[in-house]
């Protein structure tokens, strides 16, 4: 059952929110917003004048009794997606942006008296478009959430269908392959982090594919199950071969990746699925954001027979970000981050759009 804790109000519409996965700042998150902002004066004039896609990034950090305390607030260009590193590279824990002028930004959480983000480094993702958003990106380090990477890869999908490859070395991003994946949007891409040479894609024209860049730019694996545009994709880190992937078509679907001919399971979640995330403890949960269904937690404990275990439709908008604390119990006890003596309490974070909410909330797992 999930209970809130406490909601913020981020002013432009939220689409985005990731847990800090590193130690000491594990309390740390941040949220990040997308709003279009016509251009009135030049609509009244029939001017063509281009329309602004305007963002912020938030930085907060969980307190004592479940309140959140913001730590910074960034203005920033439209925010489609975030995802920190999962571990250090070069002892810097970093957070990956994606904006809507196509841009991949490199954010370093420098901590002292107050954490908070600076900007690294940023490099477009393909110079040669004008008007390109950059999507949805992922890092290559899922496995190696404990140690220090000295080079790490991030995959990038943009709106032209688009998908790059990068290398961070140096502190600097390197382009190492672009290409074409699909005819519209490309809404998203993701590793296999059991074999980070595997990138997985999915675009609004309903296709599901897999890259092996050992081998160029060609599709080894193209399905069409999708029945609408392919929304999210995200590989099991405890359980090789586990994948699973979401749509606008509502169907939640697990794949074993040694087979792609058909899933493992389809689950309707009666919801166009934004984002799917494995909980980072057992990876035996998902937490799904359904855009117009809410936010569910699915038990995938049995990958043929998945189950929703809970759902929150606290929010009164579009359900487009959410994501797993990856506090211990012992932390949320600890911290007196919840009144109650329950045991298998999780902390989540979720985001809608145009009601602009953020919501921290706890969730019991059955996960002994």
């Amino acid at each position: 059952m999930f209970r809130t804790l406490t909601t913020f109000d981020t002013e432009l519409y939220a689409d985005s929110v990731e847990w800090c996965p590193i130690e000491p700042f594990k309390d740390l998150f941040v949220c990040g917003t997308y709003q279009l902002i016509e251009n009135t004066e030049s609509i009244a004039k029939n001017e063509l004048k281009p329309s602004r896609r305007l963002g912020r990034i938030y930085l907060f950090q969980v307190v004592n009794g479940g309140s959140i305390k913001l730590l910074q607030q960034l203005e920033t260009e439209g925010i489609l997606d975030m995802k920190w590193a999962h571990g250090t590279c070069n002892q810097k824990i970093l957070l990956g942006v994606v904006n809507s002028l196509g841009y991949l930004q490199i954010y370093q959480l420098q901590s002292g008296n107050n954490e908070m983000l600076k900007l690294m480094t940023e490099l477009k993702v393909n110079d040669q478009k004008e008007e390109i958003l950059a999507l949805s990106l992922d890092w290559s380090t899922g496995k190696y959430f404990s140690q220090d990477n000295s080079t790490a890869k991030i995959i990038v999908s943009d709106s032209t269908g688009g998908i790059s490859l990068f290398e961070l070395d140096n502190d600097q991003i390197k382009n190492l392959i672009s290409w074409s994946s699909h005819e519209y949007e490309a809404w998203i891409a993701a590793f296999d982090y059991w074999n980070v040479n595997i990138i997985y894609t999915g675009g609004d024209d309903c296709k599901f594919q897999r890259f092996d860049i050992r081998t160029g730019n060609k599709p080894t694996m193209i399905n069409r199950i999708h029945t609408a545009g392919v929304t999210s994709i995200h590989s099991n880190v405890d359980k090789e071969h586990v994948l699973a992937s979401g749509s606008y078509d509502e169907i939640l679907r697990l794949w074993d990746t040694r087979n792609f001919k058909r899933p493992i399971s389809e689950t309707n979640l009666h919801g166009g699925i934004w984002r799917l995330k494995w909980d980072p403890f057992a990876r035996r949960f998902l937490l799904a954001a359904c855009m117009y269904g809410g936010f569910k937690v699915i038990d995938c404990q049995n990958t043929e027979t998945p189950s929703i275990v809970d759902e929150y439709n606290n929010h009164e908008s579009l359900s487009y970000g959410c994501d797993w604390s990856f506090l211990s119990r012992q932390c949320i006890s600890e911290r007196d981050i919840f009144q109650n003596n329950e045991i298998n309490l999780r902390l989540v974070s979720t985001c809608t759009f145009y009601d602009h909410n953020l919501k921290l909330s706890v969730v019991r797992l059955n996960d002994e």
